[in-house]
């Protein structure tokens, strides 16, 4: 067969017949060639797909390293505005409630990198077990990471329900005490009228 492929001038053909009958005496196996071919693009793929699980890694360990100067930072400047958020001495409802906002908003954003950080741990380990024989550790990995993230993804909205009720409850009080201030008024006016008719009613 290979000698049949030279005379016709197909040599790559007549070296792939050449190796696979080399290889069949040598191994046993049949079409060699075209298996170590599918067995390289196969190693070629599992290094590619190595190369982005170790790039996950290294995002979420930097990530990971970043955020605990970040989340100590984030929790000590949204205890200083919650702080000031419940002062009624020395802030007006509309200041207090822009406090509550801010911390809402910090919040969210460093909870938000948490949860990118631990996506990328994630993804990592998913892709890590797709490409491996997954043991029952690595297979309780994953999990604890995937409970890990929706752990993060609950507390976020937690906190932005929690931020919420404590904004309604001072637009509440806002409305309670400008309702005050109206009746009030209202009340002066009444009484003012009717001291102009008793006064009247003298003459």
């Amino acid at each position: 067969k290979a000698l049949n492929e030279v005379f016709k001038g197909n040599f790559k053909e007549a070296g792939t017949i050449a190796s696979d009958a080399f290889l069949h005496i040598a191994t046993g196996v049949e079409n060699a060639t075209e298996k170590i071919n599918e067995f390289g693009k196969e190693l070629e793929e599992d290094a590619r797909i190595a190369g982005r699980i170790a790039d996950l890694r290294a995002k979420a360990t930097k990530a990971e390293r970043e955020l605990i100067v970040s989340r100590a930072e984030a929790d000590r400047t949204r205890a200083d505005l919650l702080e000031k958020a419940i002062d009624r001495e020395k802030f007006t409802i509309q200041e207090r409630i822009k406090f509550l906002e801010e911390a809402g908003q910090l919040e969210d954003k460093i909870t938000e990198d948490e949860i990118n950080a631990a996506r990328l741990r994630l993804e990592a380990k998913i892709a890590e077990n797709e490409i491996d024989q997954s043991s029952i550790e690595d297979l309780n990995e994953q999990a604890e990471l995937e409970a890990r993230l929706i752990e993060l993804e609950t507390a976020k909205l937690n906190k932005q329900r929690e931020v919420t009720s404590q904004v309604i409850a001072l637009r509440t009080e806002e409305a309670a005490a400008l309702k005050t201030i109206k009746d009030q008024e209202a009340q002066e006016e009444i009484d003012r009228i009717k001291k102009i008719e008793e006064e009247t009613q003298k003459l």
